[in-house]
């Protein structure tokens, strides 16, 4: 879900980055003059504020009002704005950009920056950084290198992102986006703009797909569309089902520890097969730890076959993981990765609980 400016902005605050003096006022409310230039923000989850007319700024008392109404009232996508953020203008000496978020080439989170923020961002300076927080300062370093930031604003700069960085790993977002990112003539940042984007599941873990079938193999799938032919793959190769159970995108290994006792708290079961594609963002050796521990948590220990059908960041050390607690635990458990079709690992899974 992508959050609204003004939520964004809590979010970044939370963690320590500055934003600039404001206050959120509802459509129908006449706002309270302040301090001039004004600067209005129309609450939407839609960009191309600026160009529809959901940003203006008051110079003075006398154009506040007027600025006011254009805002609540400038048609956004199709939106108009219930709220709007009416904040302090800020004098910048300098605007980046910087962002975290995840790239499919790389397959993990990635830290973004450019030296020239703002409406006409230039192309930014993107490296790949390792999943684990905190952030090196060496590869803060790497990316303001890269991106030609001064002398001068490094210091406060570095600061800035360590802080995004942990925004963003210990809530684990999809994407926290600063832009512009002012840097004042005093030496501070102050983030002029806030973009956010949660991951659905982490905000409602009580909301995970689960769909009880009857049959006696557990499923616990990743990826919506994969997941329901890949139920179908199995029932071609004779498996009954007992479950449509899903944890797409990358959740914490809790929600995969729940999910994962919910699913094999089922009776009679004959085999278990955790089934997915290759991930571009889903930490793979986080989301098995999930499901190892949910597994040691059912009681009698499970003697049947498990069938685990993975790839993506970390699969190795994943892997590893279950192989060392299938020798040391006695779990029956077959790791396969992509090399392996997953309609494949369907015809193994069900040769395996009903030989």
């Amino acid at each position: 879900m992508d959050l609204m400016e003004y939520e964004g902005k809590l979010l970044l605050q939370r963690y320590g980055i500055a934003v600039p003096d404001g206050v959120l006022v509802d459509r129908g409310v006449v706002p309270a003059a302040r301090r001039y230039p004004a600067v209005m923000k129309a609450q939407v989850r839609s960009g191309g504020r600026g160009r529809a007319g959901g940003v203006q700024v008051a110079q003075d008392v006398a154009s506040f009002l007027p600025a006011f109404a254009r805002c609540v009232e400038a048609d956004i996508a199709g939106m108009r704005a219930e709220r709007v953020l009416i904040e302090d203008f800020v004098s910048a000496e300098r605007e980046y950009y910087v962002s975290a978020s995840y790239d499919t080439r790389t397959r993990g989170p990635v830290l973004a920056m450019s030296v020239s923020g703002g409406v006409a961002i230039e192309a930014a300076t993107i490296v790949p950084i390792t999943a684990d927080a905190p952030i090196a300062p060496t590869a803060i370093a790497d990316v303001m290198d890269r991106a030609g930031v001064p002398t001068a604003h490094r210091a406060v700069l570095a600061e800035c992102i360590a802080r995004l960085w942990t925004c963003f790993t210990e809530e684990r977002l999809l994407l926290a986006e600063i832009n512009p990112l002012f840097m004042t003539p005093d030496g501070r940042c102050i983030a002029g703009d806030a973009k956010v984007i949660v991951d659905d599941d982490i905000l409602r873990p009580q909301e995970r797909r689960f769909l009880s079938l009857g049959g006696d193999i557990a499923i616990i799938a990743s990826g919506g569309g994969a997941s329901l032919l890949n139920v179908d793959a199995l029932m071609a190769h004779g498996g009954r089902p007992a479950n449509y159970a899903e944890y797409s995108g990358n959740p914490s290994a809790d929600v995969v520890r729940d999910l994962t006792i919910r699913v094999l708290a089922q009776e009679g079961l004959r085999g278990c097969w955790v089934i997915g594609g290759t991930a571009n963002f889903t930490d793979i050796l986080g989301t098995m730890q999930g499901f190892l521990d949910g597994l040691r948590r059912i009681l009698p220990r499970p003697t049947y076959p498990i069938v685990v059908r993975r790839d993506g960041p970390r699969k190795t050390e994943a892997f590893a993981m279950l192989q060392d607690a299938a020798a040391h635990e006695g779990y029956q458990m077959y790791t396969f990765d992509s090399a392996t079709p997953m309609e494949e690992s369907a015809r193994i899974m069900c040769k395996l609980a009903y030989q």
